[in-house]
C-alpha cells in the first residue's frame, strides 16, 4: 500500500506530540449532546496543537446499538479541536478516531533521544546491532485514538475491540473498579496481545496531574492500571517496526492512546 507522505516540524524541545480526546464528562445521561476536545501535544491535560483535519479520519462514536459520526469537528483556537457526540441510551460507548500516516526525520541523536523518551528500546539496540545509531532517523507515524464512556450503569462493552490497527482493551470495567483499585488493560496490536511494550500512564485527579511508567505489557498484552478515584486517565503506547519498503522511510511506528474515567 502507497502511503501518504507529509512533512512535519518539530521543535527541538519535543520528541514527538501525544494525540487523545478529553470528553468534557465520562458519565452521560441517554442521549445527551457531549462536547469533546482532540488534545495534542505533550503538556497534559492540557492542549497545545490542533489536529491537522485533513488527516482526521474515521471520528465517530460506536456502541451496542449503533455507530455515530462525531458533529461540528472544527478548530476552535491556535491549540485546540472540538467536536460533538450523542450518547447512547444506555451502556459503555466508545469515542474513536485515528490520524493519516505521516513522515518524519530526526537527525541521529534526535532520534535516539526520541526512542528513549518513549521507551523503544528494542528500536535503539537494533540500531546499534547493525550499524545504524549514526544514521538518521526516518520514520512513518499514525495515531489511534479511544476514550471509554458509560451511560447510566453499563452493559459490558467496555472490553469491545474497535478493529483498530492498534488499541487499548480494558478488561476490566474502571467504572464498576471500587476506588483506589486497579484494572487490567491489554494492549493489541493488528488484533492480537503486544508483548513487550512499555505503556506510560498519566492522571488528573483533585486538580493534580500525575504521570508514570506502568512497565512493559506481559505476554498477553496486559498491564494492570492503577486507578484514581473521580480521576481522567490516560494510557499511551507506542509500537514501531523495521519497514520492508524502505524508500520513504526506515521505521513505521502506531501510536496507540486510550482515555476514561471513573464514578
Amino acid at each position: 500500500m502507497r502511503l501518504p507522505i507529509m512533512s512535519l516540524l518539530i521543535p527541538t524541545a519535543l520528541f514527538g506530540h501525544d494525540l487523545y480526546l478529553k470528553p468534557a464528562k465520562c458519565v452521560t445521561a441517554p442521549g445527551e449532546t457531549v462536547r469533546v476536545e482532540y488534545h495534542s501535544g505533550d503538556a497534559f491535560p492540557v492542549s497545545q496543537n490542533p489536529v491537522v483535519l485533513s488527516r482526521l479520519k474515521d471520528a465517530r462514536r460506536i456502541s451496542a446499538t449503533g455507530d455515530a459520526a462525531f458533529t461540528g469537528i472544527h478548530d476552535e483556537s491556535k491549540t485546540l479541536t472540538v467536536a460533538g457526540f450523542t450518547a447512547p441510551a444506555k451502556g459503555h460507548f466508545w469515542l474513536l478516531s485515528r490520524t493519516e500516516p505521516n513522515f518524519i526525520e530526526l537527525d541521529a541523536r534526535k532520534f535516539e533521544e526520541y526512542l528513549e523518551h518513549e521507551g523503544l528500546k528494542y528500536v535503539s539496540e537494533w540500531r546499534k546491532k547493525n550499524g545504524e545509531s549514526d544514521r538518521a532517523g526516518k520514520e512513518i507515524y499514525s495515531k489511534y485514538v479511544k476514550s471509554l464512556l458509560v451511560t447510566g450503569a453499563g452493559d459490558g462493552w467496555f472490553n469491545h475491540a474497535a478493529g483498530l490497527a492498534i488499541e487499548f482493551v480494558p478488561l476490566d470495567d474502571p467504572y464498576a473498579a471500587k476506588p483506589g483499585a486497579a484494572i487490567r488493560v491489554q494492549l493489541l496490536f493488528r488484533g492480537k496481545p503486544a508483548a513487550g511494550h512499555e505503556v506510560e500512564l498519566q492522571t488528573v485527579a483533585a486538580g493534580k496531574a500525575d504521570r508514570k511508567i506502568l512497565g512493559n505489557t506481559d505476554a498477553q498484552g496486559v498491564v494492570r492500571v492503577p486507578l484514581a478515584p473521580g480521576g481522567f486517565h490516560k494510557l499511551h503506547a507506542i509500537v514501531m517496526e523495521r519497514r520492508a519498503d524502505r524508500t520513504k522511510a526506515d521505521w513505521e511506528s502506531w501510536w496507540a492512546t486510550l482515555t476514561f474515567g471513573t464514578r
